[in-house]
């Protein structure tokens, strides 16, 4: 018995002990606020430029294709069998190249937005553990994942303002999204 009453006392303190020790934490929308820094909106000029590059060499090789496909079509009653087939092998040829070059932009692209986005992400990481080190915080809450379903505003602390201030965004600062792109502007117009 008293080994049951001891072992109900040990339990009951440590679950006393747990619940004291809630952590407090803070949270922040990660990739609004990345999107509101300078250097991803000169991250994501950069990128567009790029694309652009490659996007009018991808036009340049269509049009290449539509024009030895027209020639061909145009030709080919004229052609022997042998030459229309080694024609229609050129045209397949071309067509995967055009198709193996557009996966290859895309997979350029996308390691090229890592490369950009990987000090900026870094710069805001460390900004965001800086804020928290400094709120004593124990741990941050992506709020933009939208995995939570509450916060209670008693016990977390919204760190978007010290973050905001820490890397110089202008609080009052709205981003508008233009076709793919953000564009920032000051609400002092």
């Amino acid at each position: 018995m008293k080994v049951r009453l001891l072992l109900a006392a040990v339990l009951t303190n440590a679950f006393l002990m747990v619940s004291a020790q809630e952590g407090k934490f803070g949270y922040i929308d990660f990739n609004s606020t990345l999107m509101l820094m300078p250097e991803y909106l000169e991250a994501e000029i950069n990128l567009q430029k790029i694309q652009s590059d490659y996007k009018e060499e991808i036009e340049r090789s269509k049009r290449e294709f539509e024009r030895v496909y027209i020639e061909f079509m145009l030709e080919q009653d004229q052609l022997s069998a042998s030459i229309v087939a080694k024609r229609q092998r050129e045209l397949q040829l071309l067509m995967d190249n055009n198709a193996q070059f557009r996966d290859k932009v895309q997979s350029d692209l996308e390691a090229k937005r890592a490369e950009l986005l990987y000090p900026i992400r870094n710069k805001l990481l460390k900004t965001v553990s800086d804020v928290c080190s400094s709120l004593n915080l124990d741990y941050v809450i992506d709020t933009g994942k939208g995995t939570y379903l509450f916060i209670n505003p008693e016990k977390g602390v919204d760190i978007s303002t010290q973050v905001y201030k820490l890397l110089g965004i202008d609080n009052q600062t709205e981003q508008i999204v233009e076709g793919e792109k953000p564009v920032i502007v000051s609400s002092d117009k």
